[in-house]
């Protein structure tokens, strides 16, 4: 059975709901909330580390999904066709969160 991993939450003092900290955080470095649909990806896939530079924002969860796939399929050895579809994912971030919103 795999293990669920687990997310910090922070209270949200204007609606009283949860928000998830990777969420808040690439919320506050954009300077606008997230819109709906749009994904935090971790790059390091460690999921505690909020850092900004680890955080990129993704356009949906589908794309997210593809990447995941394609980083996983690279761990076990299998080359992606076009590398050059994930060079914002794999490159560090320079600047701004806002300047690395990956698109699909």
């Amino acid at each position: 059975m795999r293990k669920r991993k687990k997310y910090l939450k922070l209270r949200n003092k204007q609606t009283g709901k949860m928000d998830l900290a990777h969420r808040r955080a690439a919320s506050v470095l954009l300077g606008r909330p997230l819109l709906p649909g749009e994904v935090v990806h971790h790059l390091d896939g460690d999921s505690t580390n909020n850092a900004h530079e680890n955080l990129l924002v993704l356009s949906s969860q589908r794309f997210h999904a593809h990447i995941e796939h394609v980083l996983r399929q690279e761990r076990r050895g299998q080359v992606h066709l076009f590398p050059e579809m994930l060079q914002n994912v794999r490159q560090r971030p320079r600047g701004t969160l806002f300047e690395n919103i990956a698109l699909e």
